[in-house]
């Protein structure tokens, strides 16, 4: 259903919109409905990860408290939710009716919906604060269509030049065509920093270091083998490279796609399977939250000042990033179905966090925390040569089968 069809819904109420959306989406299309792949809150700007395209999306004001209900027509949702800052206290997301998801958005202050944008990945919702007569103005109009756009950096009106943290421009984008997609492998830690410590002891073969540089490797000569795409490592060798370097080494070789390899820790030594991590200032829990602060604070080595990396948070307010968050988010959801089969998951596979390696505005970054070196399981797989190969395999098989698609 097209929005200009929608747009004369309006006067008939929302009950009946609703149950003439359900009645056609699942007609034409339960088998093909997209599903919400994450949730983030930036500011005043809800972004909803989707693995397919958006039918049509409505929106209702409501009080006590405020709160803005998106229903989005061809979703399909498990339930998520992200914790917000400012004026959007929380976003939570659920299935509402057959191939339609429901978004509750909810308001520390009466807010509007100033525009909306829908690509392939992603539908990206902007609020602006709204005094209380145009609050009840909203609510007075009740279940309404909403016009989208269908481009997400160009139609939010933020000009030709999209600026660093740092304040310089960001290089444009080079041509695609004839030109197989660059992937940056990071091996985390490296050097002096050796990342968290084997279980089992082992001497430097049980460091983080040494085990995800022997991953990132393994993965790196399976892509190499396929020929689909060209690899850089961040290193490829036991040195220490800054966050901001391994930032800026994909920044600088345009790549399409960092992926930063990661063994976890935790003193729970029960704690075992893999973990991807995206971009977001609000972390998706607790575990997350102190994981991205342990990581960021990882540079912090004699001799080494981290202090100066740029500051990215103008970056983050710029929908440039906010595409490549969301293309980050499509892949996390295909290394899922690579990785669980090598190594399994524990609990939510894709999590949100401030990782400063993933703040690259113009390249789509994850973060693989592969397995728990505190595990013993984990950890002997994670020492062997066969288990570095298997999750390596794993990374390649993903990184293919999301430029493929």
């Amino acid at each position: 259903m097209r929005m200009g069809t929608m747009a004369g819904l309006g006067r008939i109420g929302y009950p009946r919109i609703m149950r003439w959306l359900a009645i056609l989406l699942l007609v034409a299309t339960p088998a093909t409905a997209a599903r919400v792949t994450g949730v983030a809150i930036d500011n005043a700007v809800v972004t909803i990860a989707l693995d397919g395209p958006v039918a049509t999306v409505a929106a209702l004001s409501l009080d006590g408290p405020p709160r803005l209900v998106i229903d989005i027509g061809g979703v399909d949702a498990a339930r998520r939710r992200a914790e917000g800052t400012g004026d959007i206290s929380a976003a939570r997301v659920g299935p509402f009716a057959p191939g339609t998801a429901r978004m509750v958005i909810d308001l520390a202050r009466p807010m509007t919906l100033a525009a909306a944008a829908i690509d392939a990945h992603a539908l990206v919702l902007r609020l602006v604060p709204a005094d209380r007569r145009a609050f009840a103005a909203a609510i007075a109009r009740g279940a309404h269509p909403v016009a989208t756009t269908a481009r997400l950096i160009a139609d939010f009106d933020l000009g030709d030049e999209v600026l660093a943290g740092d304040g310089s421009p960001l290089p444009p984008p080079r041509p695609k065509h004839g030109v197989r997609p660059l992937v940056v492998l990071d091996p985390g830690h490296g050097g002096k920093d050796a990342g968290t410590i084997s279980i089992g002891g082992s001497g430097t073969d049980g460091y983080e270091k040494t085990v995800v540089l022997a991953i990132a490797r393994a993965a790196a000569v399976e892509l190499r083998r396929g020929g689909q795409v060209r690899v850089k490592l961040t290193r490829d060798d036991d040195v220490f490279v800054p966050l901001n370097g391994r930032v800026a080494i994909a920044r600088r070789e345009h790549a399409d796609l960092l992926v930063s390899v990661h063994a976890d820790s935790a003193p729970n030594p029960s704690a075992r399977g893999a973990s991807v991590y995206t971009l977001s200032e609000t972390a998706s829990d607790a575990v997350a939250a102190r994981l991205a602060a342990r990581e960021n604070r990882s540079g912090s080595v004699p001799g080494i000042d981290v202090s100066a990396a740029p500051d990215v948070g103008d970056v983050l307010i710029t929908m440039t990033q906010r595409s490549t968050m969301n293309i980050s988010a499509g892949f996390a959801e295909t290394l899922a179905n690579s990785l669980g089969d090598a190594v399994g998951f524990r609990g939510e596979f894709h999590r949100f966090a401030g990782f400063l390696v993933l703040k690259a505005a113009d390249v789509p970054a994850v973060l693989i925390e592969t397995a728990y070196l505190s595990n013993a399981d984990d950890a002997a797989l994670l020492q062997s040569a066969e288990g570095q190969k298997r999750i390596g395999a794993a990374i390649a098989r993903a990184i293919e089968a999301h430029f493929a698609r």
